[in-house]
């Protein structure tokens, strides 16, 4: 038997997608690929964004309706019980029972660390389904545990979300960003969205350990504190992120050092996690750049130490 609160936004799904279709040329959509518990829709929300929240969670799902159900009712927010995955259909899901952020399609994903888990049918479809459906969003915001490429490789050059970020947990990332045409790129410190202290280096040892200084001080604001952003949040996205917009090679160098080991290289913070953000050119830009595209190793043969890239980073560094 379903809840009452999957039961009363089952009632108001068809007036949200026609409010949703009626905003589609005026308010601009975001799409909160990992949903979660619902803090960063939240946020979109308080901003006067419309949101279209995607969740393979049921659990995290109901709790979300039953939270955003006068946002449902608006037609500011529409919930989409799925997986994203290449191939549409029914998946097995692991439900991480202890945490649910880790929850996952990986059984390795979900059960990491140890932590238990347990499986359950998940109803999938390829991301190009939602965009036909919904329209290419503003801002793309993608957490969704090993479903990001999938949402990536469906997006098209010459209509791209003017915004996007993704956990930085894999370089492929942030080379399919570039491939897709994106040539602005940030690499954004999840610690650091409530912080007020400046961002150290880490080219002498004093800048490093006023850095890690910080970072404590920063988690035990986060944990013990009222924040403007909660644990877990992806933060701010777009314009309102920190510090300027980068080149796919300054961000690759600082991933890179992170990834090896090199903590006295780059700008990171080895101890924190980071998200990469990009942003689009101007539509004919993006246009010129599809209308050239490269010939070999991707379109990526012209960036700076791409050769050393391949090979394991390292030579990069």
């Amino acid at each position: 038997m379903q809840s009452p609160a999957i039961l009363g936004s089952e009632k108001t799904l068809v007036s949200s997608k026609r409010q949703f279709e009626r905003a589609r040329s005026g308010t601009h959509i975001i799409f909160d690929v990992g949903m979660n518990n619902g803090d960063d829709s939240k946020h979109y929300l308080s901003k006067g964004y419309q949101v279209v929240a995607i969740e393979a969670n049921p659990i995290l799902v109901e709790r979300a309706r039953a939270r955003f159900q006068k946002e449902i009712a608006a037609g500011q927010i529409l919930i989409e019980c799925v997986g994203i995955v290449d191939q549409p259909g029914k998946i097995p899901f692991w439900i991480n029972d202890e945490r649910d952020v880790f929850s996952s399609f990986d059984r390795a994903r979900a059960g990491r660390n140890g932590m238990k888990c347990h499986p359950i049918e998940i109803e999938c479809v390829t991301f190009d389904k939602l965009l036909t459906k919904y329209g290419v969003p503003y801002y793309l915001k993608l957490d969704a545990e090993g479903a990001e490429p999938y949402c990536l490789k469906c997006l098209q050059p010459t209509s791209l979300p003017e915004y996007v970020s993704v956990e930085a947990e894999d370089f492929e990332y942030l080379v399919l960003l570039w491939h897709l045409g994106y040539r602005q790129f940030k690499i954004v410190d999840q610690m650091r969205h409530n912080s007020r202290f400046p961002d150290f280096g880490n080219d002498n040892m004093f800048s490093r350990a006023a850095k890690r200084a910080c970072w404590y001080a920063d988690r035990f604001k986060n944990r013990f504190s009222r924040v403007p952003f909660a644990r877990g949040c992806s933060g701010p996205f777009g314009e309102a992120t920190p510090g300027t917009w980068q080149t796919f090679e300054e961000v690759a160098y600082n991933w890179l050092a992170l990834h090896f080991g090199h903590h006295k290289r780059g700008t990171l913070n080895h101890f924190s996690w980071y998200d990469f953000h990009a942003k689009a050119l101007p539509s004919t830009d993006t246009a010129q750049v599809i209308s050239h595209p490269a010939k070999t190793r991707c379109g990526l043969e012209n960036v700076v130490g791409w050769d050393r890239v391949c090979n394991r980073g390292k030579e990069l560094l």
